[in-house]
């Protein structure tokens, strides 16, 4: 039983009216549920559902939660997108998801990814793709797609998701969400893939993202980096004192990299908006060599991530072979095994080092503006691990791809902002990365873009 009125609400105003007893929890889960029943067999955002008692406690009071299919939750399948994992439960939850259930969430579902969350559509050959709710024609990018597609079809109010090279913000764009990744430490992280990947939210709104992360924030036992010191709690933050940032801006990459044109204009569009609001806007470019750079990232992201696979595959009794894994991954576990330990540590120092130079950018700026990827919402289809190997992936990704990995590698905060649609009523967002520990700044100005330019109104196309 669907409620028409509660699409208005953000999850912030779902806890105000919880609060004020104008609704009843179990009603508000139970509309969520019939839409998530009604969108989903079209969408396939989510590919495990979830019956558990509502959860009363807590800061959320029980509002509805999808979790990304990489996460244990205690007793529920964990696939990974794969069918090397079919017949897995988890046998606990892990710590992202014991510091969702503390802030009140309710599990209804776990979301859709691609196989090991590898690549930036979520095209799941185990589990189906899913499908972008603005137009199914195309991907909601990944790999937090099935998050990223539920919240914007009315599924949850928000949703888990997390990011190791853009898949937070690449869907984010797609969908037309809110996405900030956070700095590296801010939240528990992975330890695989070089402690690469975060783990936060989507949302509608900012402030919903901030209330998340307060929920996340702090370490876990065996973290190797320190948590980045924070002045306060991130909900309720206010762009009232934010004043003019120097804010950086490059539409092209310097020419290095071509750029589709709607994303160009996109990303022209969101740094008008910002001088409009008083900010300083002007074109520069970081001093680093981006395709180095990125080959160096592909290197550390193919050890962790066959690593990753050969664990999990463990962990569920099994060996990983060309009949359980997509092509994509079984010819990634091969590409892994031909790196020497040299060829690994010299791509992970590469990497190092090339931060310092992009670090040192924010010396002169505050934010720096660019795209999220070079093109906008891919095709359903040109990630298919069934029919490419890794190569053939990493193809498409070095032409699609490339932006985002960098806050990934460097650890800096950064965020996809939803400011535009194309001509096809497609989103493309706005990528904004923030001095390291900085979420504050990145928050305050993603409150005053979503005031400016309110996007709200367009999910209404959707419902």
């Amino acid at each position: 039983m669907e409620i028409q009125e509660l699409y208005q609400f953000d999850a912030i105003a779902l806890k105000a009216k919880l609060e004020s007893r104008e609704l009843n929890i179990s009603e508000v889960v139970r509309h969520y549920k019939a839409v998530m029943e009604r969108k989903n067999p079209q969408l396939n955002a989510v590919v495990h559902y979830i019956e558990e008692p509502v959860n009363t406690d807590g800061y959320f009071r029980g509002l509805p939660f999808l979790i990304k299919d990489l996460n244990a939750v205690q007793g529920h399948p964990l696939s990974y997108g794969s069918k090397v994992m079919e017949g897995f439960e988890a046998k606990g939850d892990d710590e992202i998801v014991k510091r969702f259930r503390r802030g009140g969430l309710t599990f209804i579902g776990k979301s859709n990814t691609p196989e090991f969350g590898f690549t930036p559509a979520t095209e799941s050959v185990h589990l189906g793709f899913t499908k972008n709710p603005w137009n199914n024609k195309y991907s909601p990018g990944g790999s937090s797609g099935g998050a990223a597609a539920a919240v914007a079809a009315g599924m949850v109010p928000f949703a888990h998701a997390s990011d190791g090279g853009g898949s937070i913000r690449i869907p984010a764009s797609n969908c037309g969400l809110f996405g900030l990744k956070p700095t590296r430490g801010r939240t528990p992280f992975s330890m695989h893939l070089n402690s690469l990947a975060v783990s936060h939210g989507v949302t509608k709104s900012v402030r919903d993202s901030a209330a998340l992360l307060d929920l996340l924030e702090g370490p876990q036992k065996g973290d190797l980096f320190a948590t980045p010191a924070k002045e306060d709690r991130y909900a309720g933050i206010s762009h009232d004192n934010l004043g003019s940032l120097k804010i950086a801006y490059m539409a092209d990459f310097g020419k290095e990299m071509p750029i589709q044109t709607d994303v160009q204009r996109a990303i022209r569009h969101t740094a008008e908006l910002c001088e409009s609001l008083g900010h300083e806007v002007e074109i520069a470019y970081p001093d680093f060599d981006l395709h180095r750079f990125m080959d160096a990232f592909v290197t550390v992201w193919v050890v962790g991530g066959a690593l990753a696979v050969q664990g999990a595959a463990k962990m569920n009794g099994v060996k990983p072979n060309d009949q359980n894994l997509e092509k994509m991954l079984s010819t990634l576990i091969k590409k892994a095994e031909g790196y020497t330990a040299m060829e690994y540590e010299q791509a992970r120092m590469f990497l190092a080092t090339e931060s310092v130079k992009f670090h040192s950018f924010f010396d002169q700026y505050d934010v720096l503006l660019h795209p999220v990827n070079s093109k906008s919402a891919l095709p359903l289809g040109c990630y298919n691990g069934e029919e490419k190997t890794i190569d053939e992936i990493l193809a498409v990704s070095a032409e699609y791809a490339h932006l985002s990995p960098v806050a990934n590698v460097t650890g800096q905060p950064a965020m996809s902002v939803p400011l535009y649609w194309n001509e096809e009523n497609v989103p493309i967002g706005s990528h904004f990365t923030g001095k390291f520990g900085d979420e504050r700044t990145l928050l305050k100005l993603a409150s005053q873009l979503e005031e400016a330019r309110p996007w709200w109104q367009k999910y209404n196309e959707i419902i």
